[in-house]
Formats: C-alpha cells, sequence, structure tokens
C-alpha cells in the first residue's frame, strides 16, 4: 500500500501541505543528507542494484526541481555550520551527496544541479580520479558483466557451490552476494580474494591495452565542478573497509585522500565520508584524527536525520535516494514528520533541565 499511497500523496500535494504545516508548527527542523553514487541512463552499462547505487537521470531530474520548491537545499559546509553553532535549520532541509566520485556525477548529474543551482557533495576516493581503475566492488560488477562464463567456482567464499551467472538477474545477484561478503574481510584478504575473481572469471584479458572503459571522474572535471560551487570531499584514497585495516594505514588513506584534492583543487578539504558508511566501518580513534588533521565533518550511511542537539558533525547520517519522485518525497515527509517530533520532545526535556 505504501507506494500507491505515496503516490497518491505525491499527486495530489499533500506532501506539500504536510510540509507547510511542520513548518509552521516547529521553529527549529531537521537536515537530511540524501545519498546517490552513480546516476545512471540508457547507454550505462551496470548490474543493477537498486536507486541508493544505480540512480536513473530520469528520476533525478524530477527529484531536484521538487526538492529545491519544498526544502531549504544546503551545502555541506552550512550544515556543519549550522549543527556547529547551534543556530539550527528554520526550514525542513536537504544536502545532497554523492559518493567514490564517478564520471556521470560529471555528464549526468551536474547540468541539472547547475540548471537549478542547486550546490551538493561529492566524496572522491582519490586513487581512482583521473584513471581507468574503479572501486573493489564495481572491479566484481565488470568481472561478472564481461565473463563469458555461465558459472564459476569461489572456494574461499562458496566452497564447493557452483555460482549461476548466466543470466543478467543472476549476474546481479552474484556480484552483490560477493560484494557483501568481502565487506567483511581484512583488506589484505579482501585483495587478495579479488584477485582470484579476475583470475577465475579472466575478466584481466578482456581490458589490454588500455581499452577499460573510464568511469570515474578525471581532475579537470572535478576542477570545472568545483568552480561552480559543487563542494569537493574525501572518501579515502583506495576506498577500503577502515575499520578492517590496522590504524596507521587507516590514517594513511584519509590523510592522502584530503592531501591530493587539496593538492589538485588548491582549496581546504573540510568534509569526509567513510567507505561502506556502517557503523562497525570506523571507529571513534578515527573520528578523532579527522578533526584533528581539518575535517569539520564525518558523514556516515548510517540511516537518520540530523540536528543541532548536540553539535556534534563527527557522525552525521545519511538517507539514500530512492526513487520514483513520490517514494523519496513520502520518505523524506515520513522522516521529518518522525524524527522531528522526537527532536521537538528531547529538545524541550533538554530547556527543561537547564532552566
Amino acid at each position: 500500500m505504501k507506494p500507491f499511497l505515496y503516490f497518491l500523496f505525491f499527486h495530489f500535494r499533500i506532501f506539500d501541505l504536510l510540509l507547510i504545516i511542520l513548518t509552521k508548527l516547529r521553529k527549529n527542523h531537521l537536515c537530511i543528507i540524501l545519498l546517490y553514487h552513480r546516476i545512471v541512463d540508457a547507454h550505462s552499462k551496470y548490474l543493477e542494484k537498486g536507486p541508493a547505487v544505480h540512480h536513473h537521470i530520469r528520476d533525478f531530474k524530477r527529484e531536484i526541481p521538487y526538492l529545491k520548491k519544498n526544502y531549504k537545499i544546503l551545502s555541506m559546509d552550512d550544515v556543519a555550520h549550522y549543527i556547529k553553532s547551534g543556530i539550527g535549520f528554520k526550514r525542513p532541509s536537504i544536502a545532497i551527496s554523492f559518493d567514490d566520485g564517478y564520471l556521470d556525477n560529471y555528464t549526468l548529474a551536474y547540468p541539472v544541479l547547475k540548471k537549478y543551482g542547486v550546490p551538493a557533495t561529492i566524496y572522491l576516493t582519490t586513487s581512482l580520479i583521473g584513471t581507468l581503475e574503479r572501486t573493489w566492488p564495481d572491479e566484481i560488477e565488470l568481472a561478472i558483466m564481461e565473463t563469458k562464463k555461465d558459472e564459476f567456482k569461489l572456494q574461499t567464499l562458496f566452497g564447493d557451490k557452483e555460482v549461476q551467472i548466466k543470466t543478467k538477474e543472476e549476474k546481479e545477484q552474484a556480484s552483490m552476494k560477493i560484494a557483501e561478503a568481502l565487506k567483511n574481510r581484512p583488506d589484505d584478504e579482501r585483495k587478495k580474494i579479488m584477485g582470484e575473481i579476475k583470475k577465475i572469471l579472466g575478466e584481466d584479458r578482456n581490458y589490454e591495452n588500455n581499452l577499460k572503459p573510464r568511469i570515474m571522474l578525471n581532475w579537470n572535471e572535478v576542477k570545472k565542478m568545483a568552480a561552480s560551487g559543487i563542494t569537493t570531499g574525501s572518501h579515502s584514497h583506495t576506498h577500503p573497509i577502515l575499520s578492517s585495516m590496522p590504524f596507521e594505514k587507516s590514517k594513511e588513506e584519509i590523510f592522502n585522500s584530503k592531501k591530493m584534492i587539496e593538492e589538485n583543487l588548491g582549496i581546504q578539504v573540510k568534509h569526509f565520508a567513510f567507505p561502506n558508511g556502517r557503523k562497525e566501518d570506523f571507529s571513534e580513534e578515527l573520528r578523532d584524527y579527522c578533526k584533528e588533521i581539518g575535517f569539520e565533518s564525518v558523514a556516515s550511511v548510517i540511516y537518520g536525520t540530523n540536528n543541532t542537539l548536540n553539535g556534534n558533525t563527527m557522525g552525521l547520517k545519511r538517507i539514500s535516494a530512492t526513487s520514483p519522485v513520490w517514494m523519496l518525497a513520502g520518505e523524506l515527509v515520513r522522516l521529518f514528520w518522525k524524527d522531528g517530533i522526537k527532536k521537538g520532545f528531547q529538545r524541550t526535556q533538554q530547556t527543561q533541565r537547564t532552566q
């Protein structure tokens, strides 16, 4: 029933009315940071992982004007400032973010953002910028897309069980299953298994002589967006699960990424989003390190809204963008109302305790 109700509420502007009522009822509001990865179109080659990872441009083109009309859209600089200063959000607010640094953020998303004058932040995996390389989940996807095999065995992860990859649906399931299994492996072990996968599937031979298609940004494209108000953040250097590495290596990943962006763009990098983004993928020690080297915010993919109750910007929550636009609209309004009431109650209690 939810999709049907969201569809009706969206098209009869009930969501718009609920936002107007919420804005008048409360003085202090919340901020939701939306998370995107790739923006795709009919020409894009990928194995479907849902709108959080592969978000279609037709949906994005409807979402941006809708968000601009109904919300205050903030840069990450604004979000950090309002939270740290305790000023609060005067309207229900949205920030838009992209992880990894895909080429389609420039070719597809950026023209839409520029058209509507909407700020956004792109968190870069710096070792991939300006190269033909990909994140390790994308390397898995590529190997499975390009192989001529219909099935394979991967003893390290699945024992003697045959993994079927004959159909597109089987390829999608295998890609997600392998990526999920590798998330919890130590970084060195994951790299070793990745080598096994490429060898088994024979992906390496398909892209000799630099024929692998580029799917990541280059520095000129990053510079053009930065010059037009798109914020550049760090997403580590090689996209490992930072908690699965020795602490000193994790620090190097963070530092090297920040340094590389600053050297290429000539700006101070203030915002960091850690790879994968689950609670267990990061640590308080690494948050402290981020603050120590000059980051003003750290973003996760922990689901939820952000408020100014504690002034903490080093554990920002984000929600993955869904589609179509009425589903996204419904989830946003639901969260703003649910969390807004809860946070309003907490703020009242906090005020009473200090009186």
